[in-house]
């Protein structure tokens, strides 16, 4: 795990993130069903996900994010597994990130996805799951737990809907010391996080975590960026991570994005780096094609 003064120096300059793992995979030919979604491939064939971590490191990505966004022990059990199927999931999942970037300079961080992505509804972007502050701590901590025992060199604590759930986390956080990584969360086009907070109000909750030190917004239309960035420095000064997804609509029905364009990151990133991103990639829509053109521009 990095520490905050590694960290601050690895972001100096701008920072290159991988794109979407689910998008990368289809684009290697990956087909994605069932509700533990790439979860799904990693027990079934880890190699797929390791050529798309291998694949965007290829593309000059300086970070890529684990397959754990949508495991844990409650959505396996769910699926029919057990909680010790979840775990060594959660660690295979560091494992085969860790064997992709063997060789090259780019780091792993260890996804850590809201308590919606395990609900396989969409949940994720509504938020307000009914669950008390100190439950969604629970969930988290057990996922942490396994995570950081794995050794990933950061957490990307990544598209969160819901200031409460931030809140959630922040008290999660305090259990391991030494735990460093990112925040990102997710808004919907007022600009608001989903559940109806603030960007400025969840930022500020996490800001006060030692083990935060980045802040941003991930899985948000590009266009929305540039003023998330600005609500977020109006409560901190830490650097600030952007992973955009490529333009574009979510199709619940049909669980794709439509009309996707990820020349729109390219577009944005260096206003986004004027206002200071430092870690920039890209989400849902993205693949390692996109990433290259990315990084070169950078």
């Amino acid at each position: 795990m990095l520490t905050r003064d590694e960290f601050v120096n690895f972001v100096s300059s701008p920072v290159v993130i991988d794109g979407g793992m689910s998008t990368e995979l289809e684009h290697q030919g990956c087909r994605l069903e069932g509700s533990l979604w790439t979860a799904q491939a990693l027990l079934d064939n880890p190699e797929v996900i390791q050529a798309a971590h291998r694949a965007y490191v290829d593309a000059g990505a300086q970070v890529v994010i684990t397959s754990s966004y949508q495991i844990s022990r409650a959505g396996f059990e769910e699926a029919g597994l057990s909680a010790a199927d979840a775990d060594r999931a959660l660690r295979a999942s560091v494992e085969v990130a860790c064997a992709a970037v063997a060789g090259s300079t780019a780091l792993v961080a260890a996804s850590v996805g809201p308590y919606g992505a395990i609900l396989h509804d969409g949940s994720e972007y509504r938020g307000n799951y009914g669950l008390s502050r100190e439950e969604l701590r629970v969930f988290h901590t057990e996922r942490l737990a396994v995570l950081l025992e794995a050794e990933p060199d950061l957490l990307a604590i990544e598209t969160i809907p819901d200031a409460l759930e931030a809140q959630a986390l922040v008290d999660a956080l305090e259990e391991f010391p030494g735990a460093l990584g990112w925040i990102s969360f997710t808004i919907g086009p007022d600009g608001k996080l989903w559940a109806g907070h603030s960007l400025a109000e969840a930022a500020q909750i996490a800001s006060l975590s030692p083990a935060i030190a980045a802040i941003g917004v991930n899985c948000v239309d590009p266009a929305l960026v540039s003023a998330a960035i600005a609500e977020i420095r109006t409560v901190t000064e830490l650097p600030v991570v952007i992973y955009a997804n490529g333009g574009g609509t979510w199709n619940s029905e049909s669980g794709v994005w439509e009309n996707a364009d990820a020349d729109a990151l390219i577009a944005y990133a260096s206003t986004w780096i004027s206002q200071g991103a430092r870690l920039i990639g890209g989400c849902c829509g993205t693949h390692a094609g996109d990433i290259h053109q990315l990084a070169a521009s950078l």
